[in-house]
């Protein structure tokens, strides 16, 4: 991973610490990213910890481009067939799980959270872009992937917004 990436991703950590950001696994793919031009709301869980995740998405004037918070897993995923809260994607059952963010700035170090239901592997980006409904992906009918990508994109930033208020 570039260093320039790897900081960038750190920096744009919103709702953590430093410490917390350097004990931060990035998966490899990572560093084939251009932060300059996603345009994706991206997720990755933390190879090493996996109860942990990241949500990056394109950051508005200011925010180096991206801006990403941490979440960690809640205690168990949906039993029965289940949808993402960002992408929209109905999941098999045990494919969505309550993902939960703490909040940023005192709030956060006061306990204070935000959780949704979403796509346990955080590739909504990917399930997004599905053309036809599989046994395991089905995406919303009727919408065009250009419509479900919008749609992520600006459930995803609500999502962030809620964790920096």
């Amino acid at each position: 991973m570039t260093d320039s990436t790897d900081t960038r991703i750190r920096r744009a950590m919103a709702n953590s610490t430093k410490g917390e950001t350097g004990r931060m696994t990035l998966p490899p793919w990572v560093r084939d990213l251009d932060l300059d031009a996603v345009d994706d709301v991206l997720g990755w869980r933390d190879p090493k910890a996996p109860d942990r995740g990241v949500l990056l998405l394109p950051g508005d004037e200011g925010d180096d481009g991206v801006v990403a918070i941490a979440l960690r897993a809640g205690e168990r995923a949906a039993r029965a067939t289940a949808m993402c809260a960002l992408c929209r994607t109905t999941h098999a059952p045990g494919r969505v799980e309550l993902l939960v963010a703490r909040r940023a700035g005192a709030a956060g170090r006061n306990g204070d959270t935000v959780g949704t239901y979403v796509c346990g592997d955080l590739r909504c980006a990917q399930h997004v872009r599905v053309e036809k409904a599989t046994a395991a992906l089905r995406p919303t009918p009727g919408t065009s992937v250009e419509e479900r990508r919008e749609g992520l994109r600006e459930r995803a930033r609500r999502f962030v917004d809620a964790v920096l208020s």
